[in-house]
C-alpha cells in the first residue's frame, strides 16, 4: 500500500521496514475515512482566543481526534501510550491561527522525576511544504515538517524536522501557548502567526486547506520523545 512505501525510507533512520509497516497496516484498518479527518476553522477577525476558556472556543467546532502509540524509535522504548483520543478545535483571527486541544489526563506532570516521570506535552504537526505526500512520521530528508511543542513545564518549541531523531529547535517570536487544568485532564490553545518566513516553519498565509497531525504524551506513564500518542495520517484543517 501507499502508506508502506512511504515507511521505506525510513530505513536509513534504522527503523524496521516490516514491522513497521505491519504496525500501519493495522493502523489503515482503523484510520477514519479522508472526509472525516477535518478540523474545521472558525473565522473570528479581532477575537480573542488565547485562553482555553475564551468565548469564542464555544463557537468553534469541535472534532474528536483518535490517536495510536507511535513507533518508539528506539528498543528500549516499549509499551502502549495512555492518550487514545483528544478534541481539536481551530480559530484564524487577523493574521493568527489557534489551535485548542483538550484531552483526559489523571495527573499533572510539569517537572521530571528522575527516570520515573516525564512531562506531560501536545504538539501540532505541519508539512512545510503544505503537501499531504509529506511523510507524516517527523517528515523524510526531503520534505520537512514544522513541529509546535507544548510541555507541561511552560515551554513551548518551535521545531522543524526531516525524520526521526532529527527535531532541531528554530527561534521564533509569534509562537505562543496557554494551558489549563480541567477536572480531569488538559486544554492547551498553541498559536502562531499565519505568515513565517521559510526557515522558521509552514507558512498559512492564503491556504485554504492545510495538513495537520496531532500527539500527547504523558509523564507519568513515562512517555517522553519518540514514545507518545499520535495520529497515524495526516488530518486537514479546512479554513
Amino acid at each position: 500500500m501507499r502508506t508502506c512505501s512511504l515507511m521505506k525510507r525510513m530505513a536509513a533512520v534504522g527503523i524496521a521496514v516490516a514491522a513497521a509497516c505491519t504496525g500501519v497496516a493495522a493502523a489503515d484498518q482503523g484510520a477514519a475515512p479522508e472526509a472525516q479527518r477535518t478540523i474545521r476553522v472558525l473565522s473570528a477577525a479581532g477575537g480573542d482566543a488565547t485562553s482555553p476558556k475564551a468565548a469564542v472556543w464555544k463557537k468553534a467546532p469541535a472534532t474528536q481526534v483518535a490517536l495510536q502509540t507511535a513507533f518508539p524509535g528506539h528498543i528500549s522504548i516499549v509499551g502502549t501510550a495512555a492518550t487514545q483520543k483528544l478534541t481539536a478545535q481551530a480559530v484564524r483571527t487577523s493574521g493568527r491561527l489557534f489551535v485548542k486541544l483538550a484531552w483526559s489526563d489523571s495527573t499533572a506532570n510539569t517537572v521530571i522525576k528522575d527516570t520515573d516521570q516525564f512531562l506531560d506535552g501536545a504538539a501540532v504537526q505541519f508539512p512545510v511544504n503544505g503537501q499531504t505526500a509529506t511523510l507524516h512520521f517527523m517528515g523524510d530528508a526531503a520534505n520537512a515538517v514544522n513541529v509546535w511543542h507544548w510541555r507541561a513545564d511552560g515551554r513551548t518549541l518551535n521545531l522543524l524536522a526531516k525524520g526521526f531523531g532529527t527535531s532541531t529547535p528554530v527561534p521564533t517570536e509569534g509562537l505562543r501557548s496557554a494551558s489549563v487544568r480541567t477536572g480531569d485532564g488538559w486544554e492547551v490553545v498553541l498559536s502562531r502567526p499565519l505568515r513565517v518566513k521559510s526557515e522558521e516553519g509552514a507558512d498559512l498565509q492564503g491556504r485554504r486547506t492545510m495538513p495537520i497531525g496531532f500527539a500527547a504524551w504523558d509523564g507519568e506513564k513515562q512517555e517522553r520523545d519518540g514514545f507518545k500518542a499520535v495520529t497515524m495520517e495526516w488530518w486537514q484543517l479546512r479554513f
